[in-house]
């Protein structure tokens, strides 16, 4: 019957891999402001619940032929959405202005699914199977606590400078009580 429905293995790879690049371009649409915080707590769930497309792209990159990626475009045009969806967090303040919007799908791809692509590693380091629902709630909170480290609110220029200056003001408050204490003495040259 796969033959008769989809011609090959290729074309129901292709029909799969089509249904579900629809999906999540769906969900890059409807959810546009989404931060990358939640993107990777979010991803990482839709990682474990759709653990079989993970294990198809390995079994395609362990593929060392020269062969063309099946659905190639699909899946180009499906990234380069999600690298339009950062590009435009960025702009709207969600984003920080440094942050490589064409970076940021490699570094969410590998936070997501690094456990469960090397799952012996996980187990090694956890003691946990990758979909254990403990390891699952943990790596999550790891991930929120990732994204708020790499994604702190941007701050206004103005208030930037205020913090700077006064974060120099109060170090040099404190070198000094440092001296007069005896702490932390050095020469300057």
């Amino acid at each position: 019957m796969i033959f008769y429905c989809f011609e090959s293995k290729e074309g129901l790879y292709r029909a799969v891999l089509a249904q579900k690049l629809s999906a999540k371009t769906a969900i890059i649409e409807s959810t546009p402001d989404e931060d990358f915080t939640s993107s990777l707590v979010n991803g990482f769930a839709e990682c474990c619940d759709d653990f079989d497309s993970l294990r198809m792209w390995q079994w395609e990159a362990l593929d060392r032929s020269t062969r063309k990626l099946v659905a190639e475009e699909e899946r180009r045009t499906y990234f380069k959405a999600e690298v339009a969806r950062w590009r435009r967090a960025k702009v709207s303040g969600i984003l920080p202005p440094d942050a490589d919007e064409e970076m940021l799908p490699l570094v969410s791809a590998a936070l997501r699914a690094f456990p469960l692509a090397m799952p012996q590693l996980t187990s090694l380091i956890t003691g946990m199977d990758p979909l254990d629902a403990e390891f699952r709630q943990k790596w999550s909170v790891c991930l929120e606590w990732i994204g708020q480290r790499l994604f702190a609110p941007a701050v206004k220029s103005g208030d930037a400078h205020k913090r700077e200056a006064e974060g120099r003001s109060k170090a040099g408050k404190r070198s000094v009580s440092h001296a007069a204490a005896g702490v932390g003495r050095h020469q300057e040259l």
